[in-house]
């Protein structure tokens, strides 16, 4: 239906600086691709091949490593490859509007405070939809498609966490949702997110490795479950019942950041 005009401001990216908007490229070309990159968000103190360090520490961590390699990796990605937590936080800033924009929404369908969520709650409910297809309607509500790649991504984002929280919990009403369930669902979201932007800029270690699809799966899910566990642990402490959205969203991308970050 689309009469919740809860749309993202498609102006901004999270991807300004890092190279969201394309892959970067082999070490010996890191100096090329993101060196454009830094050109727009980090035009005086960014060094060149900034996530060089974090492929070094995931590649050590697809050897055998374990989590306090793939901790390592993460860290070196937040501190050197996006320029701290806080320069990081605001780069990923769609993330936080995104889960906040998610998490209203529920709560106005749970509330019925607002008139066009409710009638786009009542329309759906009469559809009958699959749990997939209601997952789908509800992010595309949510997230509007604006052709952005970053969009994309959240959209996905948004999606995976909506469809975990379902296998978890199959006679779930996701319109009837309680302040702490919202709160999982926009942490994972957000982890989700998070997990994305790892395989964006250090996932080509994957393939250096030369792993089978079944053993990149493995390591994605053990990445996949650190992330998520992390913050779920940030959302329990910001969390508070009642607590507005999009304060929430932002307080846990940057808490959660600060915590990869050290």
């Amino acid at each position: 239906m689309g009469t919740h005009d809860n749309s993202l401001d498609a102006g901004s990216s999270d991807a300004t600086g890092d190279g969201q908007n394309g892959t970067d490229g082999a070490d010996e070309n890191d100096g090329q691709s993101d060196t454009h990159a830094e050109s727009l968000a980090f035009p005086v103190f960014a060094p060149t091949r900034r996530f060089a360090d974090a492929r070094t520490k995931m590649s050590a961590y697809l050897s055998g490593g374990e989590r306090d390699s793939l901790r390592s990796a993460a860290k070196s990605m937040v501190n050197k490859g996006m320029g701290g937590p806080r320069r990081a936080a605001s780069t990923m800033r769609r993330t936080a509007q995104g889960a906040a924009a998610l998490g209203q929404f529920l709560v106005s369908a749970r509330d019925g405070s607002d008139p066009r969520v409710v009638e786009w709650v009542e329309h759906v409910r009469q559809a009958n939809l699959s749990a997939n297809d209601l997952i789908l309607e509800l992010v595309k509500e949510v997230m509007p498609d604006t052709g952005s790649i970053d969009e994309e991504s959240l959209r996905n984002a948004a999606a995976e966490a909506l469809g975990q929280f379902y296998e978890q919990n199959p006679d779930i009403d996701f319109f009837t949702l309680t302040d702490l369930q919202i709160h999982d669902v926009m942490a994972i979201t957000i982890a989700n997110e998070v997990c994305n932007r790892m395989d964006l800029q250090l996932g080509q270690m994957y393939e250096r490795l030369k792993y089978d699809p079944r053993q990149i799966q493995l390591y994605r899910k053990d990445i996949r479950e650190y992330v998520q566990s992390e913050l779920c642990v940030v959302m329990g402490r910001h969390g508070g019942v009642g607590l507005n959205p999009q304060r929430l969203a932002h307080e846990v991308l940057q808490s959660a950041l600060e915590v990869f970050a050290a």
